[in-house]
């Protein structure tokens, strides 16, 4: 299997960091991770270890660290996610040891104004395509694709729901027997406008130029309301400061 490497940009609350993602399959032995010393000279570059979505290792303070992997069984999928800080970049040692034997590739992508296209080979029966995009420090899935399951070349295709300016996106492909792959990181630019909302003073409701997925929270970063409309209804709120999250960007208003 061809590994996949995988870097995005992290902003919650102007907490910038990376992500470095390796899948496989536990062969019985355990990962070991080279740690570097990050911009700043001072701080490991690891912050954060997922094995499976599981954190199983915080803020390591050593050059180099073990993954343990022994709760697993022999042959068991398994993916990585290694969260760093920017301007470093762990590297596993051994990733021979987590090598899975499986054929499956994404042989291309392309991205249009219309569609999302892709081609791949070597699938398993029962798999599904999850389109992702990049919302707010997280991968949410767009849409989904039952995979055909041909083991030769196959081609599937989505019509996505952008937001205006810039889009990062990647496609993950699950298995019924639980192996996960994903595609490179990849970027479309939309030329449609901005949404726009107003007032930034408000009384009871907000109202935005068009329908989408929203989320207010307060100064602290607690979500207060989400949903999915043109219109959000904020008379629960008390008075002060909050942020609307659209379109993957933060924008300010006042509850008056």
């Amino acid at each position: 299997m061809k590994f996949i490497v995988a870097f995005l940009l992290l902003v919650p609350f102007n907490i910038f960091a990376e992500e470095y993602i390796v899948t496989g399959e536990y062969q019985g032995k355990n990962i070991y991770v080279q740690n570097p010393l990050s911009e700043d000279k001072v701080n490991f570059c690891t912050e954060y270890v997922y094995l499976n979505d599981e954190l199983v290792v915080r803020f390591p303070k050593t050059s180099a660290y073990e993954i343990d992997l022994e709760e697993l069984s022999v042959g068991d999928p398994l993916v990585i996610r290694i969260v760093h800080k920017l301007g470093c970049t762990p590297k596993i040692i051994n990733p021979q040891v987590i090598r899975t034997k499986s054929k499956f590739q994404f042989l291309s992508i392309n991205a249009d104004d219309n569609e999302i296209s892709w081609m791949t080979s070597g699938e398993y029966e029962g798999g599904i395509f999850y389109v992702e995009k990049y919302v707010q420090s997280e991968w949410i899935v767009d849409k989904s694709v039952y995979g055909k399951g041909n083991f030769g070349t196959n081609q599937y295709s989505v019509s996505p729901e952008y937001f205006a300016g810039d889009n990062k996106l990647r496609i993950k492909y699950t298995t019924e027997n639980g192996h996960t792959f994903y595609s490179n990181i990849f970027d479309h630019y939309s030329t449609m406008d901005p949404i726009s909302f107003h007032p930034t003073m408000v009384s009871d409701k907000i109202y935005l130029s068009r329908r989408t997925d929203f989320q207010v929270l307060d100064p602290s970063g607690k979500l207060m309301t989400k949903g999915n409309s043109d219109v959000i209804n904020c008379t629960s709120l008390n008075e002060g400061l909050y942020y609307l999250i659209i379109e993957n960007r933060q924008e300010k208003f006042f509850k008056k």
